[in-house]
């Protein structure tokens, strides 16, 4: 026996049950449908990595540097860093800008470095800092 959605809290979930409405269920599937989840996912994926995230923040203190640079900044090897870079390129977390025979890398955008930022300032303000 199933009773009427209360309405006290919030009309979403049914007495005596932890489950929301079907209405309420099929409202947020349908938002789900239209919302990049696996993309985003795969974005965050380009971040799932320390060195990517070692990339990005210096990339957030430095507007842009080559992959030399990159390289020695992290104490590790060219290769490392170039195929590191490459992943991050095509994510969309970094763009490059060639000079002559040097590519710079850069955050792709602002709300990459926000992400970033937001993140940092997230474990640093829950005693978790360890970068």
């Amino acid at each position: 026996m199933t009773k009427k959605a209360t309405t006290t809290d919030s009309s979403i979930y049914e007495a005596d049950s932890c489950h929301i409405s079907p209405t309420v269920r099929d409202e947020l599937q349908e938002k789900l449908l239209g919302h990049p989840a696996e993309q985003l996912a795969g974005w965050f994926k380009g971040l799932s990595d320390s060195n990517r995230v070692k990339i990005c923040y210096v990339l957030t203190q430095h507007k842009e540097l080559c992959v030399h640079d990159i390289a020695a900044i992290l104490s590790i090897s060219i290769a490392n860093a170039s195929h590191h870079l490459r992943l991050m390129r095509l994510l969309g977390i970094t763009k490059t800008r060639k000079d002559k025979t040097t590519v710079f890398y850069s955050l792709a955008d602002e709300h990459v470095r926000s992400i970033l930022l937001l993140g940092m300032d997230h474990i640093e303000e829950a005693g978790q800092h360890n970068i």
